[in-house]
């Protein structure tokens, strides 16, 4: 639905009737686990971009790495990144702890993919 849509839709309707619904829909989210738990993925990953982006974890260039996939393993998320030219897995090591702490984890764990060196998997304990 477009912007112009639900400006359209408002306009028709009493801000009054539209708030059941938006009401409805945000206990919806936040109350059916699957939605949650997606949720959670992708705030982990926007953290994670957000973190690379306010501190010196890119190439010299300024090219922030690219989070290829993040997933959930029960409560643990699991992000594959790829390093671009520049990067190395020491430098996302030296940056472990301020990874832990914009992803709201316990612990974190970095390591190579195990058949291409320029993957990294990132294992954040929540």
């Amino acid at each position: 639905m477009s912007a112009a849509a639900i400006h359209q839709l408002a306009a028709m309707m009493d801000w009054r009737a539209l708030l059941p619904l938006l009401v409805g829909v945000i206990i919806g989210c936040t109350a059916i686990p699957p939605v949650r738990r997606m949720g959670m993925s992708v705030l982990v990953r926007h953290r994670f971009q957000s973190l690379c982006l306010k501190t010196s974890l890119r190439t010299p260039h300024g090219r922030l790495p690219l989070v290829i996939h993040t997933t959930r393993a029960g409560s643990d998320v699991i992000m594959m990144i790829w390093c671009r030219s520049g990067m190395s897995l020491g430098l996302f090591e030296d940056y472990r702890e301020e990874i832990k702490v914009a992803c709201y984890a316990r612990d974190v764990f970095i390591h190579a993919h195990s058949r291409w060196s320029h993957l990294l998997v990132v294992r954040i304990l929540r």
